[in-house]
């Protein structure tokens, strides 16, 4: 059982991460570098929520999740820990609150892994780039 849930947790990280290399390789270059607080709030909400939606499937618990999250947002964004663990922190905050990009991140990953053609794998990726888009024009 323990090896198990120990290989769902690889499974869950390697998933999110070729998910978000995907999202993100579809967004403006430079986005790495941003320091509009809009911008990162976003992209990482919608990052937290597509591994929480991610290791929901996976049947994980919270504290694997909130694990995975840790490493895959740190190495995603290239992160330091302390930096990760503070916006992690007020993630599950913005989630009561419904924040639209941790909920979008969540139904894009399942979208991704679920769809038939790559014209659907990419509409899902792509949805962080639309939020991205919105956050310009606001």
């Amino acid at each position: 059982m323990h090896h198990n849930h120990e290989e769902q947790i690889e499974a869950v990280t390697k998933m999110a991460l070729q998910f978000l290399a995907e999202a993100i390789g579809q967004c403006p270059a430079g986005l790495e570098r941003s320091t509009n607080r809009d911008i990162v709030f976003a992209v990482l909400g919608f990052q937290y929520g597509a591994v929480q939606s991610a290791s929901y499937v996976a049947g994980l618990g919270e504290e694997a999740s909130t694990g995975i999250a840790k490493n895959v947002l740190g190495r995603i964004n290239g992160m330091d820990k302390e930096s990760t663990m503070k916006f992690l922190a007020l993630m599950p905050t913005l989630a009561e609150k419904e924040y639209p990009p941790i909920h979008i991140g969540g139904k894009a990953i399942i979208g991704f892994y679920h769809a038939a053609t790559e014209e659907e794998k990419l509409a899902a990726a792509g949805s962080l780039r639309e939020i991205l888009r919105q956050i310009d024009e606001a």
